[in-house]
């Protein structure tokens, strides 16, 4: 999800080469290599997004006992997202790069100490979207500009425990992203040469959009997807869009079909409200009911395209906004998405930590959340 989030000596090399690298390019020893190695696709299995740490912008003094207490729950990786502008030349100066570059260590510091996997994953705020819009070189550039400072840091690190995501939910259309992401992928591999990347399609990484998408020739590639739907359910209540919908909708459960009393009484609420386009939008996705066969059947077809190619994938972001969202659908939706994943092979990592969609609240891990995503006859014991 693209909310916000929360450097050098070898730049202008990469900058003129890796930049260079035509498509189709980049077939190093990596590329030609054998798969991702099992024990990295399983270190994935069962995860959460931590934001907020780098650029550092959230004080939680009881995050490791937090993380110790997850990772005893049987959660094995954290999603990390990284701010892109604030490690990119291109949009901030050596004294904030430097920071934001201190503050990933310390955060890797913590997660890998605690046993987790981590994956890096670079996450736009608002300055590369309109970049993108107005010239995709430049924001590509910046793009690899951040890697290149990032991937210094993380050159130490060990390759089984961490993984670089190129760039999340890349702000442009896949005909500009899908030849970008090999030529990142090729400048990325020349830094990390036995990192295991990460990259899904533009814009939003969806479920289906990843079924429909061409695996880069790299081999040590786990591919990204996403999952929100139905949006009306999982984002009910939004603050952040104030020209969409979804902010005008409380109470809508799943599974849930248009003729259904829950249903009904939010689409009255809108029409005596005058939101006709609300309601409109509202029915116009209940046209088909909200259910989990349908859950299933997306992961389905990415399952059977992940299986065709022989490659891995991985849920990294799902969630459901906890403000307005009837409880026991939530935890049903979260449930119900997380199996569907893991019955077509696919790790995940829920989005978020303790912001709206949190896993923990009031600063302790939601016992119902963790109950829907990790089963408690599989979770460790201790």
């Amino acid at each position: 999800m693209t909310r916000r989030f929360s450097r050098r000596a070898v730049l202008p090399l990469l900058g003129a080469g890796a930049l260079a690298v035509p498509l189709g390019a980049g077939r190093s020893a990596a590329a030609e290599a054998p798969g991702v190695p099992a024990g990295r696709v399983a270190a994935l299995a069962r995860g959460f997004n931590l934001p907020d740490l780098v650029p550092a912008t959230a004080v939680r003094e009881n995050l490791p006992a937090l993380l110790a207490q997850l990772r005893r729950d049987g959660f094995s990786h954290v999603r990390l997202p990284v701010r892109a502008e604030s490690l990119s030349p291109t949009f901030s100066g050596t004294a904030s790069r430097s920071a934001a570059l201190d503050d990933l260590d310390a955060a890797l510091d913590l997660l890998l100490g605690q046993d987790y996997a981590v994956s890096v994953d670079l996450h736009p705020g608002g300055g590369l979207g309109p970049l993108y819009r107005r010239d995709p070189e430049a924001a590509l550039a910046a793009v690899v500009g951040a890697w290149s400072a990032i991937a210094r840091r993380l050159a130490g690190r060990p390759a089984s425990h961490v993984f670089a995501e190129l760039l999340n939910e890349p702000p442009t259309g896949d005909d500009v992203w899908r030849p970008q992401a090999v030529r990142l992928a090729a400048a990325v591999r020349d830094l990390l040469p036995d990192t295991t990347l990460l990259v899904g399609p533009a814009p939003f990484e969806r479920v289906d959009a990843l079924a429909d998408w061409r695996p880069l020739a790299d081999r040590n590639v786990v591919y990204v997807c996403h999952f929100y739907d139905p949006m009306a359910f999982t984002h009910q209540g939004a603050t952040w869009d104030s020209g969409g919908p979804y902010g005008a909708y409380a109470g809508l459960p799943f599974p849930a079909a248009l003729p259904e009393p829950a249903v009904q009484r939010v689409l009255a609420g809108l029409r005596r409200a005058g939101r006709r386009d609300d309601e409109d939008a509202l029915r116009a996705s209940l046209a088909r009911p909200w259910t989990v066969a349908a859950v299933d059947a997306g992961f389905a077809a990415v399952g059977t395209w992940a299986r065709a190619h022989g490659v891995p994938a991985v849920l990294n972001e799902f969630g459901v906004l906890r403000a307005v969202a009837p409880r026991q659908d939530r935890l049903a939706w979260l449930a119900a998405v997380r199996r569907a994943a893991e019955a077509n092979g696919l790790g995940w990592a829920h989005w978020d930590f303790d912001e709206g969609f949190g896993l923990v609240v009031d600063g302790r891990p939601d016992p119902g959340v963790v109950a829907a995503l990790i089963d408690p006859g599989r979770r460790p014991r201790g």
